[in-house]
């Protein structure tokens, strides 16, 4: 059993993102009132003007540390911290910014969009665990805002928060929702880990896998049905989107 905290600090810091996973945070209305009163969220950028340099208790960071300077950050971070939690998709598997690679890919891309005399900072997108421990992950992209109130809750019992251990197709039966893989349609589903609540397919669009691999997920399976259903490179487009990090698929496509 872990030590019931008091009333903790919390600090929310973002790399490189879109800050969409932050924006949960305030869609917790009422929540995260309620929230704030148990807790002193000492450092946030969208919402305080003046912040406290550490320590924190708990620390929530979205995005990917692309830049030597965010890197270096994070390292900072994760020594103040006592519980660290990556934040969304691009902080707990490299996101989007991870679709590019890094070495063959990133310079040609920098020299498309830049101007020449502008030298970009950004070196590569890995999730933090590539440079830092981090404690806990809330997957997603972005996130569901229940998680994030599922983990500070449990956090502040004194409880270990768990992590997802069931696919997106199991939400998808307690939706009630047709299965787009028996019908030929392609869906990362299977492998995904599961507490999205199969929104994407119950909203009519496929799963691609933005909450990461599932434990003992069949990766090797996965690939051979979707590439029944579509060309080879749709398939390896589709899994590097959100994937591109995992070792299943550096060893299938690297």
């Amino acid at each position: 059993m872990m030590k019931k905290l008091g009333k903790p600090t919390i600090a929310i810091f973002d790399f490189t993102d879109c800050e969409g996973c932050e924006v949960e945070f305030i869609n917790l209305k009422e929540k995260l009132m309620d929230l704030m009163g148990e807790t002193d969220i000492i450092n946030w950028r969208l919402a305080k003007d003046i912040n406290s340099p550490g320590p924190f208790d708990i620390t929530f960071i979205e995005g990917t540390p692309v830049t030597p300077h965010e890197q270096e950050m994070l390292r900072e971070i994760r020594e103040k911290s006592k519980y660290l939690i990556g934040l969304g998709a691009c902080a707990c598997t490299g996101g989007i910014p991870a679709i590019v690679d890094d070495e063959l890919e990133r310079p040609k891309f920098y020299k498309l969009v830049y101007p020449p005399e502008y030298k970009p900072e950004g070196t590569e997108a890995k999730p933090l665990s590539a440079y830092v421990k981090v404690d806990y992950m809330i997957n997603g992209c972005p996130v569901d805002k229940d998680e994030i109130e599922r983990y500070i809750t449990e956090l502040l019992a004194g409880k270990s928060p768990e992590d997802r251990d069931n696919p997106v197709c199991m939400e998808c039966k307690i939706n009630d929702n047709r299965c787009l893989l028996a019908n030929d349609q392609p869906c990362l589903g299977p492998i995904t880990r599961g507490g999205c609540k199969a929104f994407c397919v119950t909203q009519g669009k496929r799963c691609y896998g933005c909450y990461g691999l599932v434990k003992d997920g069949n990766f090797k399976a996965m690939v051979k049905r979707l590439n029944q259903i579509q060309c080879e490179e749709d398939t390896r487009l589709m899994l590097n989107m959100f994937m591109s990090e995992t070792k299943e698929y550096k060893r299938a496509y690297k």
